[in-house]
């Protein structure tokens, strides 16, 4: 059998066209799929990788805290142990404070000056006595200003007085007491005192008396 085509060119060319439009239309959709599809494959893929960096630097950040909180509560303990230490040390001077007040209170003394009395109370002291002039009284006081353990060494009164035959000068000086101690200065060389050390409060002397050693 013969077969006649009755479908005119122009509708032909029409169809064909229509059929290549599809196909490019296939193909480009095929390619806009396999191009996200890869973009999504990278994307995440580059995700893994930024998480797992992410992980790394949280797990460092984490041991570095540690170790920072560890080297401050090393620091904490040093710093109470060493305030601990300064402490003891304060009150182990000023256990032994009164024993050297005594000493240098001594040592301070000239030869031509005596105590009768030393009244002290809250960290404050007054010394009473009788010296041959005004210089030895001066040596005195600068030989307690040069103690570690006297400070704020203060002139109250000074007047003449006579004693027998001889003329005295009568004093009374007031001085903070350090019973800690205090960095000594150097002892003025002029001012060779006598050896031993003064009570508390000591009885009336003349020139034949001189400070009295403590027991």
């Amino acid at each position: 059998m013969i077969r006649i085509n009755l479908v005119p060119r122009a509708e032909a060319r029409r169809q064909a066209a229509r059929q290549r439009d599809r196909q490019v239309a296939i193909v480009v959709i095929a390619a806009l799929v396999g191009i996200i599809a890869a973009s999504e494959f990278f994307t995440r893929r580059s995700a893994v990788e930024v998480q797992r960096e992410a992980d790394l630097y949280k797990a460092q950040l984490a041991e570095l805290t540690k170790k920072y909180q560890e080297t401050v509560l090393l620091g904490r303990k040093r710093e109470q142990l060493e305030a601990k230490l300064k402490t003891i040390d304060i009150l182990e001077r000023q256990r032994r404070g009164p024993v050297h007040v005594l000493e240098d209170l001594g040592e301070a003394t000239p030869e031509k000056l005596w105590l009768t009395e030393m009244r002290e109370a809250g960290g404050a002291a007054v010394l009473s006595g009788r010296g041959l002039d005004n210089q030895t009284v001066a040596l005195f006081m600068r030989n307690l200003e040069d103690s570690p353990y006297f400070s704020n060494v203060e002139l109250v009164e000074t007047k003449q007085v006579e004693d027998g035959q001889a003329k005295l000068k009568e004093f009374a000086i007031r001085s903070s007491v350090l019973y800690a101690g205090r960095k000594p200065k150097a002892r003025n060389p002029g001012g060779s005192a006598d050896a031993s050390g003064t009570k508390a409060t000591a009885a009336s002397g003349g020139p034949a008396g001189g400070a009295e050693k403590p027991s």
